[in-house]
């Protein structure tokens, strides 16, 4: 099923490269296509207790990568997600950015500095997707 989560994600994401003007960096397109992919069957996607204390936590490499995903993920997928708390989209994309700044490495540091950026792309993408349904 993952195979047909990723082919699906790589169309809306092309799309919405097309429609938007913008180019993402092919590793940067392949990474957003992977976390939409593995996060969207996911039935507990979520850190146990709260992205802050799994922030607090985070231990090593494969803790800090987890958590930027979901932050990556919740953001661009479910920006409301923690209002009714008072949780701004931001608090979760700063968990997701700080989270990625802890892992070395090119794709790691560009994922930390356009964390925003990747977020908003995964919002319009899926809203375009959605939109372009509706109108068929």
């Amino acid at each position: 099923m993952l195979d047909a989560y990723t082919d699906a994600f790589f169309g809306i994401v092309r799309e919405a490269q097309e429609t938007s003007g913008y180019d993402l960096p092919v590793h940067l397109e392949h990474y957003v296509v992977m976390v939409l992919a593995v996060h969207i069957d996911k039935p507990n996607w979520h850190p146990e207790n709260s992205f802050a204390e799994a922030y607090l936590k985070i231990g090593n490499r494969s803790n800090a990568k987890e958590l930027g995903d979901t932050c990556l993920f919740v953001s661009g997928v479910f920006p409301s997600f923690g209002s009714k708390k008072g949780l701004p989209r931001s608090y979760f994309q700063n968990i997701g950015k700080t989270s990625y700044s802890q892992i070395t490495g090119e794709l790691f540091t560009d994922l930390s500095n356009h964390f925003d950026f990747l977020s908003d792309f995964i919002d319009i993408s899926l809203h375009t997707k959605k939109i372009a349904t509706l109108r068929l």
